[in-house]
């Protein structure tokens, strides 16, 4: 999670937030010029995410808007690899208060304004993880309306029938994370990101698989 240096004190005439400058790019724009990345990339962007994902679950707060913009691609000096930090939590909530409404949404429950908890974020990343993986987004459409109608019933194609190298244990994966019941969803971010890292070899553990079919039962896949 990006850094916080400073923050002005309650009531001052002008009121700040001092964080850690960085360098670098988000992955709206690193997506805009690669167009897709190697699942193992994927897989390191959802561990390091998925770090402060459970961190801000664990202090009772949900994000609520992660997405390619929010996530930052931080360069760390010459010779050392970069690291995913996520930005902006302008919108996010303690776990337990009302759901905001004229907010954007990403889960299901938070289109039909059902209390939001923390898989509501991991809905979020399997979102992101579709979009790096296949290089479209999972839902989009001609107005708002029709972008949350999909996201609250319907699914884009499986992953791996838009890029023939993905192995099928990644659709596995990624219905799990973006069932649209929370809790046919994993249990927390490192769960999710552990489960990816099998699934790019092929390994996914049968237990997974079979729980993941009975997701696609609820909700198939779309034909492509």
């Amino acid at each position: 999670v990006v850094r916080v240096r400073a923050t002005s004190e309650a009531g001052a005439p002008i009121p700040f937030i001092a964080m850690e400058r960085l360098h670098g790019e988000d992955l709206a724009d690193h997506l805009r010029a690669r167009g897709e990345l190697e699942p193992r990339e994927v897989v390191k962007l959802l561990e390091q995410v998925g770090r402060g994902v459970d961190a801000a679950s664990a202090a009772g707060i949900v994000h609520r808007d992660l997405k390619p913009r929010n996530l930052f691609r931080a360069e760390r000096g010459e010779g050392e690899p970069p690291t995913w930090k996520i930005l902006d939590f302008g919108v996010s909530k303690l776990i337990g208060e009302a759901t905001l409404t004229g907010q954007l949404v990403m889960a299901p429950e938070q289109a039909t304004g059902k209390p939001v908890t923390p898989r509501a974020d991991l809905h979020a990343l399997g979102v992101i993880a579709y979009r790096a993986l296949t290089g479209r987004p999972a839902f989009s459409g001609e107005s708002p309306a029709a972008v949350l109608y999909q996201v609250v019933e319907t699914m884009p194609p499986a992953p791996s029938s838009l890029r023939s190298r993905l192995h099928t244990d990644v659709d596995a994966v990624l219905a799990i994370a973006m069932a649209k019941d929370p809790e046919d969803r994993f249990a927390s971010a490192r769960e999710l990101s552990e489960a990816l890292a099998g699934a790019v070899k092929g390994g996914l553990p049968s237990k997974l698989r079979s729980r993941a079919r009975v997701v696609e039962g609820k909700h198939p896949w779309a034909a492509r």
